[in-house]
């Protein structure tokens, strides 16, 4: 429990305030959900948009805001056909991306938002790009992969994007064969995995070298197989491919080179029908399956030695087919969309708790995005980092006002910096906060002692 400041206490923050005085910063400006979030792309032909959530601790959402996809200050009309298809957000949370595809060739676009501290999103840059970018994937703050599905042959290309000069720079592009529209990145993102589902069926690994460029380290054929959407697991040691109309779900072990070999079993058998999305629980015992034809999201438990899978059983029912967008995990709770309201007449995300046997627990009703044709989902969860007191992602002198308010008045703190983790302040890890314990810790982290 936080404790209670004395008279003493409050004391002693006017000597902290006096310690750094003439270091004084301006106003609170994050670029970062302090809190918990989902951002969903509303895949709307003429009205596509980016809607913000709050992700609450009981797993329902709070919509905080929509952007339509091409809507800027210096734009009169929002932008007809850029109808957002993937979406990614950095590793850092102050930036999403949304890779395009409509009828816009030989063009498509890039666009590009900054996250403010309420989970908040404004459209900064968007960028026409030759070929459709049929998913986008962060693989630093600042380099991001995308594909190039039409052109021949497709290509996997790394640009660099600066926030602060509104470019985009291509750094590399790969071939990667006729048909390829998903991407994956393993957890220590040093490798990046490109699906081709065209004629040759065949499934690349690359390295992610320091400069961005890449180097292909495999290729595993998948034979009569789709491999369409990818996941690695979070402890990074395999790999699953969803195989659409081919009805079945596809297993790699990833060796600790980013290589791949074929499970033992692989090609599993579906337990849905054309599974479509995949997905591996953040405690990499259930495989979470999004399905085309039945529209269902099932969960299998994973083997951990072998990989295999066994269906647990437990599914729920989106609606009519293909009405199944994205299913994406955060911590025990996984997301699912439902892009249309035929027959139900609703459509939006639903929210699951993950329970320990594979089963799944719904999340209050679903919710409304504001937005046609809800379809992926990007998620975020800000790390706990001590001495980060306005949860912008750095610790450095922008902390130190955030800190003295802090100790001062923590009531006030938590209402300037809401969803900010108060155990930020516990510096010195002793478990008590407030405390001016933490005063000396946090000058020598802005010291670097």
């Amino acid at each position: 429990m936080p404790t209670v400041l004395s008279q003493q206490r409050a004391s002693r923050t006017v000597v902290l305030a006096t310690i750094v005085v003439g270091l004084f910063v301006g106003p609170w400006a994050p670029g970062q959900s302090a809190g918990r979030a989902i951002f969903v792309a509303n895949n709307g032909n003429l009205e596509g948009s980016v809607t913000a959530f709050t992700v609450n601790a009981d797993g329902t959402l709070t919509l905080v805001n929509r952007i339509v996809t091409g809507s800027r200050p210096n734009m009169t009309v929002p932008c007809p056909g850029c109808n957002p298809y993937e979406i990614s957000i950095t590793p850092n949370g102050r930036y999403l991306v949304t890779g395009h595809a409509s009828t816009n060739d030989p063009y498509e676009q890039l666009t590009f938002f900054e996250i403010a501290g309420d989970a908040s999103i404004e459209q900064i840059a968007d960028f026409s790009v030759v070929g459709t970018p049929m998913d986008v994937v962060w693989i630093t703050d600042e380099r991001l992969a995308a594909t190039r599905t039409d052109v021949t042959p497709n290509q996997v290309v790394i640009w660099e994007f600066d926030p602060v000069f509104q470019t985009l720079t291509e750094i590399d592009a790969k071939n990667v064969g006729t048909f390829s529209t998903y991407l994956a990145l393993d957890p220590s993102r040093k490798y990046l995995y490109v699906n081709d589902s065209g004629s040759a069926s065949t499934l690349r690994a690359f390295a992610i070298n320091p400069d961005g460029t890449l180097t292909q380290i495999d290729a595993e054929a998948t034979g009569p197989y789709y491999n369409l959407e990818l996941t690695v697991s979070p402890d990074g040691t395999k790999l699953y491919a969803a195989g659409g109309i081919t009805h079945v779900l596809l297993g790699f072990h990833v060796a600790p080179d980013g290589t791949l070999a074929s499970m033992a079993g692989s090609p599993f058998p579906e337990f849905g029908s054309s599974p479509s999305n995949v997905a591996v629980s953040t405690d990499n015992q259930y495989l979470l399956v999004g399905h085309g034809t039945d529209a269902t999201v099932r969960t299998a438990s994973i083997n951990q030695a072998t990989g295999g899978l066994t269906y647990t059983g437990h599914m729920f029912d989106v609606g009519l087919q293909g009405t199944l967008g994205d299913v994406q995990r955060l911590d025990n709770l996984f997301f699912v969309t439902d892009n249309s309201t035929a027959i139900d007449g609703i459509m939006g995300v639903y929210s699951f708790t993950l329970h320990a046997n594979g089963s799944f627990t719904q999340n209050g009703p679903i919710t409304w995005t504001n937005g046609i044709a809800p379809r992926t989902i990007a998620v975020w969860k800000p790390a706990v980092l001590p001495g980060d007191l306005n949860c912008d992602g750095d610790i450095d002198f922008g902390d130190i006002n955030p800190f003295v308010l802090y100790l001062s008045n923590f009531a006030a703190w938590q209402a300037a910096y809401e969803g900010c983790p108060a155990t930020n302040g516990d510096i010195n890890g002793d478990g008590l906060y407030p405390d001016f314990g933490d005063i000396n810790p946090f000058v020598a982290l802005l010291s670097g002692g």
